[in-house]
């Protein structure tokens, strides 16, 4: 029934039958035999997630009791092995708000531009302690920055929970990179103390978790350059610019967007998620886990050594770097006065760095005539290790657009590469040039692993993908979207949430809830079909049963509800904003043959109306 159908009929039996309770109430004196039916709350609205604001730190909190889910990093490893007693990779949380503000369990919510902008201001001004260490933030619907200023977070090291949402249409240049000093915006500072030394939504992570957040149409553009140690830099992602901490984890994010830089500068790292990794201690970590970047990136002058890549843009004494289950592009136009490094996930890697990496496709375009050290899952390779190098299927080109490009899909451009090979298997490339000379200064040359199968085209490559993927990750991997589009409402990776569904009906004017025959805490994700009379019967037998018995009392099922009070239409699929543990209840009309035959147009009352 399509919706239109749906509001004649059902407004026509509202209509009929609240007219007709009026007319029994005032001539209930003359018919005393003639019982009023309870009829049940039969409309609804989409109030899985109430949001008010605290009057304290004046950003959003939950209700008591609403459930919000998350990509749980504590499960990854058991999800990504299928063990079946970790069935999903993301754990619920219920609010509480009896915690204290900002727990886990009753976190800080931002659903608007003015939430975003409190909460950016919040951690400057220190109203939220050292720049939310252990405070969660949850990002409770999406929000567009078209025609208005976006405030980047200077500082960031807390947790924040994106919940599938989106911020759109980020555009920053220049001296716009502002933040709160006390007292007004300024310019965020390009040295000392107060200089994230870096841009990005989240310019400086220094000890963060982000997860399910979605970044699309990001334009990054004129960004000056900071200096740290007599060093110039830029560093910029169009996540996180510069990461630097113990542990860093981005899970689940999808970006898509473009950093477009014509000033010159001394030196550049510049990556879809992560412009550049830093890290002195040992042991420090950051992983990457089922995250989408697709990204065009033009520097003009980017000086010595940059390091360009679709996830990250340098990776120095990064320490271990975790990438499981991404997927990347990056085209590139960029000139250096030395040696630049280009690749579809990490541009440059040295310096005491190990990267362990399992299940990656990756896409590098370069359009240059400098020299460089590319490859499409490593550019530059110097002084570290690969731990871990599993199946990954990448393709990359190198050149300028008015020649023809020489193609390149090796792990690296540096000859001091060294690898593990008994974990180093199943490369898949599109094809390789054998050797590629680069550099006469640093002989970087384009490694080609021994076992790596190559292709001649790129559907020939995405076919292995899915067949491989489809075998052996399909819990993870959407295989129809390989090879279809890298942006974030395409991905093959991308994890919409579930929503934990219970589903229930109500009787005695809702003072009853009762089991339907479906069972419970069934995973949904946002646009599923709900259990209808259509359902499959072998899944559904005891629903059906259900559905049955209450048409021979003149009920007709219609769809489900969140809210018992009802106050607009029925769901046949699960909408936006449903995630964790979910009650629906069942909604019912009556029939259009049993409303025309009791009910005139005159409103004449029928014999037998009275037996609903």
């Amino acid at each position: 029934m399509n919706s239109k159908t749906f509001r004649a009929k059902y407004l026509k039996s509202a209509i009929l039958i609240i007219s007709l309770c009026l007319i029994l109430g005032a001539i209930s004196a003359c018919l005393p035999n003639i019982s009023i039916p309870t009829l049940e709350d039969n409309t609804l609205s989409d109030t899985a997630m109430t949001i008010t604001q605290n009057s304290t730190d004046g950003l959003g909190e939950f209700n008591d009791g609403y459930s919000y889910v998350y990509t749980d990093k504590e499960l990854i490893d058991k999800y990504r092995a299928d063990d079946p007693n970790t069935p999903y990779d993301i754990s619920a949380v219920k609010v509480d708000k009896t915690q204290a503000r900002g727990a886990q369990d009753n976190p800080y919510v931002i659903a608007s531009v003015e939430d975003w902008t409190r909460f950016a201001k919040n951690l400057d001004d220190g109203s939220i302690a050292s720049y939310g260490s252990g405070k969660y933030f949850v990002l409770a619907n999406d929000i567009d920055f078209d025609g208005t200023i976006f405030r980047p977070i200077r500082f960031f090291n807390g947790t924040f929970y994106g919940m599938g949402h989106k911020l759109q249409n980020i555009s920053l240049s220049g001296t716009e990179w502002q933040y709160w000093n006390g007292s007004a915006y300024a310019q965020i500072p390009t040295s000392g103390s107060d200089a994230p030394l870096g841009y990005g939504i989240f310019c400086k992570s220094i000890g963060s978790t982000i997860t399910d957040l979605i970044v699309e149409n990001f334009n990054y553009q004129s960004l000056v350059q900071t200096s740290s140690n007599g060093r110039s830099t830029l560093a910029v992602g169009g996540l996180i610019g510069f990461s630097t901490s113990n542990s860093d984890a981005i899970l689940n994010c999808h970006l898509v967007g473009e950093i477009r830089c014509a000033s010159s500068y001394t030196q550049s790292s510049a990556g879809g998620l992560v412009g550049l990794r830093y890290m002195i201690t040992n042991g420090s970590s950051i992983i990457l886990y089922r995250c989408t970047s697709y990204v065009t990136i033009d520097i003009t002058n980017a000086g010595s050594y940059p390091g360009i890549g679709a996830l990250m843009g340098d990776g120095i004494r990064a320490n271990k770097i975790y990438i499981y289950d991404c997927l990347a592009k990056c085209i590139v136009s960029a000139e250096a006065s030395t040696h630049t490094s280009f690749s579809s996930a990490i541009g440059v890697l040295h310096d005491g760095s190990t990267l362990y990496m399992e299940n990656y496709m990756g896409y590098i375009d370069v359009n240059t005539t400098t020299v460089a050290g590319s490859g499409s899952i490593i550019g530059t390779y110097d002084g570290s290790s690969v731990s871990l190098l599993k199946n990954c299927y990448v393709e990359g080109y190198y050149g300028r657009v008015d020649t023809t490009k020489s193609p390149y899909a090796g792990v690296g451009g540096a000859i001091q590469i060294t690898v593990d090979g008994n974990n180093i298997s199943n490369i898949n490339i599109v094809r390789e040039s054998d050797v590629s000379y680069f550099s006469t200064y640093h002989n970087y040359y384009g490694i080609k692993l021994s076992g790596q199968t190559e292709y001649g085209t790129s559907n020939e490559m995405f076919s292995s993908a899915k067949a491989y993927f489809g075998k052996n990750y399909s819990h993870i991997w959407d295989t129809e979207k390989i090879g279809v589009s890298y942006d974030p409402d395409n991905s093959p990776v991308r994890n919409y949430l579930l929503a934990f569904i219970n589903f229930r009906n109500l009787e005695n004017s809702g003072n009853t809830d009762i089991e339907v025959g479906i069972e419970d805490r069934v995973g949904y994700v946002v646009g599923d079909v709900l259990p209808n009379e259509n359902s499959d019967s072998a899944d559904f037998s005891d629903f059906l049963s259900f559905l049955n018995t209450k048409a021979t009392t003149k009920h007709e099922f219609v769809g489900w509800t969140d809210d018992p009070t009802g106050e607009s239409e029925p769901f046949t699929e699960l909408p936006s904003g449903f995630f964790g543990d979910v009650t629906l209840y069942a909604v019912w009309t009556l029939p259009d043959d049993y409303v025309s035959s009791r009910i005139s147009t005159s409103l004449t009352l029928k014999d037998g109306v009275g037996e609903i």
